[in-house]
């Protein structure tokens, strides 16, 4: 390891202890892009059903991928590189996103019915998101909850369109976080 690379993670070191009880706000393209991407994969199920397994598939995956290079941007951007942050992350959404795959198999094993085992999805997905912020970005913990109780109403109520008055509300849940960290940040940038 050269002297350069070890100063960098020294000084890496110290920024991330004394950041340490300041929780991140976030990255604002990602709470963006992924506003847009639950606006339509939960609009999807109510108007176009045989195109959201295709669309989350795509989604999901690209989302995620997207979503980890915005953040290593915005990382290599800020100066800051909190290398066990963005591991928490990454370890956190595949695990969800396995959690989604693990959703599927009942439907698939035919041992479940479809409209069910789509309806876990949103669960497992209010389960990931609070718990992400619980652990990560506080403003996912908002969503999550909003995830959780359209899941209450869905399997209880079943009214029309709640998937996507739950895609709509979680939107602007995304849209108002990844607002509050773009604030934050201007608000931060020196004078």
């Amino acid at each position: 390891m050269t002297t350069a690379d070890q100063l960098q993670q020294d000084l890496d070191y110290v920024a991330n202890a004394v950041r340490r009880r300041d929780r991140s706000a976030g990255v604002p393209a990602i709470y963006f892009l992924w506003a847009a991407i639950t606006l339509i994969g939960f609009a999807l199920p109510d108007f176009a059903p045989a195109a959201a397994g295709r669309f989350w598939l795509v989604a999901g995956f690209g989302g995620g991928l997207l979503s980890w290079w915005l953040g290593a941007r915005d990382a290599r951007r800020t100066g800051v590189n909190d290398i066990e942050l963005g591991r928490r992350h990454g370890l956190h959404w595949s695990v969800g996103g396995l959690g989604f795959l693990v959703c599927v198999l009942p439907v698939l094993a035919g041992r479940v019915e479809v409209g069910i085992g789509v309806s876990n999805f949103l669960l497992v997905s209010g389960l990931v998101y609070a718990l992400a912020g619980v652990h990560l970005e506080r403003p996912l913990l908002w969503c999550g909850l909003l995830m959780l109780a359209a899941y209450v109403v869905l399997v209880i109520f079943a009214p029309p369109y709640t998937w996507s008055l739950t895609g709509v509300a979680m939107a602007i849940a995304l849209t108002w976080a990844g607002t509050l960290a773009l604030v934050r940040r201007r608000a931060e940038l020196p004078q």
